[in-house]
């Protein structure tokens, strides 16, 4: 008698199944890759991304919920490009792939399933139709090694061309890549579905977020915001903000297109917490304000005391913002006590 939990297919089965598998793999490996060539089609005639995930779950989840999965039905670049007029920002948005380029060096934009915006063949289809990647294995479609590339910020200059030279500019002492900052490491399998993830070990590898939140989560310290030269009396209350980008190898913002601000808030708050004060500074790249590695910011303040609650505390507060100010991340924020009595007014 064969124990069966409910749902599920008999041990032995799922043991048969793997050792089947595993004797295709070694003695025909090209079967294994033939079973899914769909995978590694040019043009509609590839499902699309979803397809993948039947297989790379955990991967595909992230990207998902990832800006590459957004970056052509997002609200932001049918805006930026008035309504997809602008067709030279359509070939990162939804690259073929990276690795076709057009005779001006520029990669090809595709037609196709564009709601998938930068897809899994965006970064990992070759040229040889073969899916690439950093690891080798047994897998149902081609696969090829490419590890070097993989590993380094040239893969992500492919698209991000301005950030990447600018990266190349300060990253001589340090070899921290895009990848580092960007894709949080992660061990594991590089597949989920059965029976071929019982063909595969756990391998170290990364997490397909691509989202600066990964950055500001692994480098909570990356930029230090600081008061500095303090000076207050029962009238005024003056000073000033210091700003230091000491880790990431670009400068905050970067990129040449689509709006991008750096917001600086410097709040005065009274003895109930409201803000009676504030100051704000913005930081773009087109007007070289930009916070560049490990050059320093300073912002002057000055703010007249008046009302009858008194000021407990400053606040000084560092967002990455969109047009609209709807969408804040934080990037950093330093308070400062000051707890001037009522008296003091």
């Amino acid at each position: 008698m064969v124990y069966k939990h409910p749902g599920t297919k008999p041990f032995s089965c799922v043991i048969s199944m793997v050792i089947v598998i595993a004797i295709m793999a070694i003695s025909s490996g090209c079967i294994i890759e033939n079973l899914h060539p769909e995978l590694v089609k040019r043009g509609a005639e590839f499902p699309g991304s979803h397809k993948c995930g039947d297989c790379h779950v955990d991967i595909y989840n992230e990207w998902v919920e990832s800006s590459h999965s957004q970056s052509y039905i997002s609200e932001e670049f049918r805006v930026s490009t008035n309504n997809y007029e602008f067709k030279f920002c359509i070939r990162c948005h939804v690259p073929e792939t990276i690795f076709t380029l057009l005779e001006n060096d520029e990669i090809a934009p595709r037609d196709y399933n564009l709601k998938d915006g930068v897809d899994c063949h965006g970064c990992h289809l070759t040229v040889d139709c073969t899916l690439a990647g950093p690891h080798s294995g047994i897998s149902p479609h081609p696969i090829e090694k490419k590890e070097e590339l993989f590993k380094s910020g040239e893969l992500c200059g492919k698209c991000h061309v301005d950030t990447f030279e600018e990266y190349l500019m300060y990253v001589a002492d340090n070899d921290e890549t895009c990848q580092d900052c960007h894709m949080p490491a992660v061990r594991r399998k590089l597949i989920q579905d059965e029976p071929w993830q019982k063909l595969h070990v756990r391998k170290e590898g990364k997490a397909h977020t691509f989202s600066s939140l990964s950055a500001l989560k692994n480098n909570k310290d990356f930029i230090e915001l600081t008061f500095t030269e303090i000076s207050n009396s029962n009238k005024q209350i003056k000073g000033k903000v210091e700003i230091l980008n000491t880790k990431v190898n670009h400068s905050i913002p970067t990129g040449k297109y689509g709006y991008k601000e750096v917001l600086l808030l410097i709040n005065l708050k009274d003895n109930f917490g409201r803000i009676v004060k504030y100051k704000q500074e913005s930081m773009f790249v087109e007007l070289n304000t930009q916070l560049k590695p490990g050059v320093k910011k300073i912002y002057s303040f000055v703010f007249d005391i008046d009302g009858e609650n008194g000021v407990k505390e400053m606040e000084a507060v560092l967002f990455r913002t969109n047009f609209n100010r709807t969408n804040k991340t934080l990037l950093a924020k330093a308070e400062l006590e000051l707890g001037l009595p009522k008296s003091s007014q």
